[in-house]
């Protein structure tokens, strides 16, 4: 059994099912037990942290009772598990190992991070040490004296490791994302001197020197303005070096860089930035995967870097793979022409990068000579500056295609392969395909658009074959395959088998999923974490930092690669099973579907032993009438209606439905009644993304009831559920109600972060739609990241995606997650609240209470079903609940 403090008191049993802890004093008991875990705590220190000056009338035997129902809780959730609670002489102890809270897995991971030498995997897991908060450390007592002192410590703790997270990010070359993300830290902790220096770091190596020293004088001004002290010494050095920097020039000097044949599409930024460090870090190492233009890259920036006695390429390519120091050394004698201000250039380190390591820190011995590397993985050196090149930006959802790196690459490429060849609206969307298809990856999109003088790019998207060749490169980079190939030679073999079992996942896993799927009797699970980040900084495996933690994924070209070599080495098979299983696993205590969208579930290939619903095709051919109605503000509302004759049934969408998701419930009620379905404001073609007022949207509403006839029955979704029931309170003519899980949070087992709808507003002003959907999804529907990671690659994301703008209203729509007082009175029709037998706890608990509250109240369970039920089953429940009123 495991246990969490990193947010409300929480246990699960092994296989991840929360414990219903049954009272608020035994979840204080539990939580007092875990500030002490594996140690005794006394009777009397219990009772006084749990009672305080109001003593029961029998403190001892109150406390025996719940500690009894601490007992039975853990006993019914696992069995044995009343086992860990203890009694002895010197009173109660919980014997549970420091890693089975995860307040101990969380110092543990901090720890491990501090001992590892690679700033790429202490970055990753500090970052899993960081996914472990949940909300404020024991958020149940975080009022009680007892819990205090542990609580600021957990808390100091958090903060060290955010502070060395950043400063790990910043090494990986993370200056741009770090200033936004430290901006609201710093604001909440402005006193804390190395959190600012990170962040003027960060500043600075963004081009905002300015913004850089007044952070600092923010600071200086605060502490001696409220604590009487001057900054450190180490930060007064950073200032003075951020205030005396001379601005960098870029003279080009004497070389033997090759002119650039073809425009460098996409990287101005990067080059930009690749120059500003050249200037104050003598080692930087540009890093990625194969194709994605490190050379190019390298050599666009060399080409502008101030080097009076000269740059020089050294193209290791030619080597053979393990090639001695001395041989490189040899080849870099007869390349460089020494002198006391040089810059090298080491291009294709990965093959030798033994040898290249070892030849560069001997170079670097020269006071003035720079080196910028170009390889697959970092040379590993002392002084080294990393900075991973990521492939080309693709085409944003909504976006115009046009301004996309990715597609300005293919489209040049192929003009200049035909002439006739243009961007146009017959094409643009096959072009995105074909971006997407190839990563963005500048090799591979090259590849591709030399075909166009050929073949139609709508054929080429079909039929586009990896083996296509560029004469002009070296054979090991004229084909992807190739490029894939020359990365898999260099692996040992615990390694390939690791990437080799990473290619079942569609979107990417988490580390805890690639333990599950990826270990063996040749690969021990603890080492599986190792292994990726090898991977990861031999750019093989790319890294995503989400909204809901890190992920691991391939790209599409090298997963085709290794799912190959998945089959060759015997293993697809027995990979997939363990991939089912683990997802099958997680499936047992996850939202089983999300309203409206099974067919995006379907997507996981039965990962919840089901498949797409079947529409019947009497009802498949019903086509609905659409029209417009205007609201009172003369906002256009799109309705869909279903149907001619019988009662009139408004659906009404929650957080993540439009009209569409209701469409195969529509279509199984039309023979009986007239269904309405529209677009809440913001959704689809209804109004815009402004704020919405409720009583905008009631106004809404009504306008749709009185177009199917004045007043009608009403269905809502989640959030949706929220809105009709206010609707009827308010005094919209709704007969009746059928609301399908409102979501109001009516007990201890779970909380919604308070600062929830501020995140998500700030991803969807950075149009990061996706993280926002992601975010929600994960933290307000509970499902695991695992099961997000795999839905983002699906084609009906999107979908979700073009409903994120509306999130945060219904966040916000939703208060304090609790029933509003003015329900049990004003709310007077007949009710029917709805919830899945396979839902969660907290929702079947929420539907229970509200059916209860109101005066024409019930409730309905559909026993073995999850929220998200067929039109077969919901339909009738529908009609027989009207026909009934």
């Amino acid at each position: 059994m495991r246990f969490g403090v990193l947010g409300p008191v929480t246990a699960w049993t092994d296989d991840g099912q929360a414990v219903r802890i049954p009272d608020r004093k035994v979840r204080g008991l539990l939580a007092d037990l875990l500030l002490h875990a594996g140690r005794p705590v006394a009777v009397t220190t219990l009772i006084d942290n749990l009672w305080g000056d109001e003593l029961p009338g029998n403190p001892t035997a109150t406390l025996q009772t719940r500690v009894s129902q601490l007992r039975r809780a853990l006993e019914d959730a696992e069995p044995g598990a009343r086992d860990l609670v203890q009694t002895g002489p010197a009173g109660y102890l919980i014997a549970v190992a420091p890693e089975a809270v995860d307040s101990g897995r969380f110092r543990a991971l901090a720890t491990r991070a501090r001992q590892t030498g690679s700033a790429r995997m202490r970055a990753a897991t500090l970052a899993d040490a960081l996914t472990l908060w949940r909300g404020p450390a024991y958020a149940d007592v975080a009022q009680e004296a007892f819990a205090r002192a542990t609580i600021d410590r957990l808390d100091e703790e958090r903060l060290a490791v955010q502070e060395a997270y950043a400063e790990a990010r910043f090494v990986l070359g993370e200056h741009e994302v770090l200033v936004a993300e430290l901006a609201e830290l710093v604001a909440r902790h402005p006193l804390r001197q190395r959190l600012r220096a990170v962040q003027m770091k960060a500043l600075h190596r963004s081009g905002r020197q300015a913004e850089a020293l007044e952070s600092y004088g923010d600071l200086r001004d605060r502490l001696r303005d409220e604590l009487g002290l001057d900054p450190s010494a180490e930060l007064g050095a950073l200032h003075q070096e951020i205030l005396t920097e001379e601005p960098a020039a870029t003279t080009a000097a004497k070389s033997n860089l090759p002119a650039g044949l073809t425009e460098l599409i996409g990287r101005d930024a990067a080059v930009d930035d690749v120059v500003e460090q050249l200037e104050s870090a003598r080692l930087v190492t540009l890093t990625g995967a194969g194709g994605v233009g490190k050379t190019s890259l390298a050599l666009a920036a060399a080409r502008r870097v101030d080097s009076p006695d000269g740059v020089w390429l050294v193209e290791l390519a030619a080597l053979e793979p393990g090639a001695s120091a001395r041989e490189l050394s040899t080849l870099v004698e007869a390349t460089v022409q020494p002198g006391a201000d040089v810059l090298v250039v080491l291009d294709n380190c990965e093959h030798v990068i033994e040898a290249a390591a070892e030849v560069a820190t001997g170079l670097l011995r020269s006071p003035g000579l720079r080196i910028l590397a170009t390889s697959r993985e970092p040379l590993s050196i002392a002084g080294e500056h990393r900075r991973p090149v990521p492939p080309l930006d693709l085409p944003a959802a909504g976006a115009d295609a046009a301004e996309s790196a990715a597609v300005q690459l293919f489209v040049a490429r192929a003009e200049a392969a035909d002439p006739r060849f243009r961007l146009t609206a017959d094409n643009t969307d096959a072009v995105i395909a074909l971006c997407q298809r190839l990563d963005g990856l500048p090799l591979a999109l090259e590849l591709a658009a030399i075909r166009v003088g050929a073949m139609d790019v709508h054929d080429l998207v079909d039929r586009f074959d990896n083996r296509y060749r560029q004469r002009g490169l070296p054979d090991r980079q004229q084909t992807l395959s190739g490029m894939v190939e020359w990365s898999w030679d260099l692996l040992g073999e615990p390694e390939r088998a690791v990437l080799r079992r990473l290619a079942p996942h569609p979107g990417g896993c988490t580390l805890a999923a690639a333990e599950a799927v990826c270990a063996g009797d040749d690969v021990p699970v603890a080492e599986v974490a190792e292994l990726l980040t090898r991977l990861v900084d031999r750019s093989l495996v790319v890294r995503v930092d989400g909204t809901s933690g890190s992920r691991y994924r391939l790209l599409e070209t090298v997963r085709a690669f290794c799912l190959q070599r998945l089959d060759a080495a015997g293993e697809l098979d027995a990979t997939r099973r363990r991939y089912e299983r683990y997802f099958e696993g997680l499936a047992q205590h996850t939202e089983p579907r999300l309203y409206g969208h099974s067919d995006l579930f379907a997507y996981l290939g039965g990962l919840y032993g089901e498949s797409a619903p079947q529409r019947s095709p009497s009802t498949a051919a019903l086509r609905p009438r659409i029209g417009t109605v205007v609201s009172r503000d003369g906002t256009p509302i799109v309705v869909e209606v279903y149907g001619d004759s019988g009662p009139a049934i408004v659906l009404v969408g929650g957080a993540l439905n439009d009209r569409r998701t209701f469409i195969p419930l529509a279509k199984r009620l039309a023979d009986g009644f007239t269904v309405a379905t529209y677009d809440r404001r913001g959704r689809g073609d209804s109004g815009d993304v402004q704020p919405w007022a409720v009583e905008r949207e009631l106004e809404d509403l009504a306008a749709v009831v009185d177009v199917v006839g004045g007043s009608a029955y009403a269905l809502g979704v989640s959030t949706g559920a929220v809105f009709a029931a206010e609707a009827a309170a308010q005094g919209v003519p709704i007969r009746g109600l059928l609301l399908i899980e409102p979501p109001f949070i009516l007990d201890d087992t779970r909380s919604v972060p308070v600062d929830l709808a501020n995140r998500l507003h700030e991803l969807i002003a950075q149009d990061r739609y996706g993280d926002a959907t992601e975010l929600f999804l994960v933290t307000a529907v509970e499902m695991p990241a695992e099961v997000v990671a795999p839905l983002r690659n699906a084609p009906l994301w999107k979908d979700l995606e073009a409903l994120a703008p509306t999130l945060v209203y219904d966040v916000l729509l939703m208060d304090d997650f609790t029933i509003p007082a003015h329900w049990a009175t004003a709310i007077t029709v007949p009710t029917l609240v709805i919830d899945g037998g396979e839902s969660r706890d907290w929702r079947r608990n929420t539907a229970r209470i509200v059916a209860d509250l109101l005066p024409q109240g019930r409730r309905l369970t559909m026993d073995g079903q999850p929220h998200d039920v067929d039109p077969e089953v919901l339909g009738p429940i529908v009609a027989e609940f009207i026909t009934g009123s």
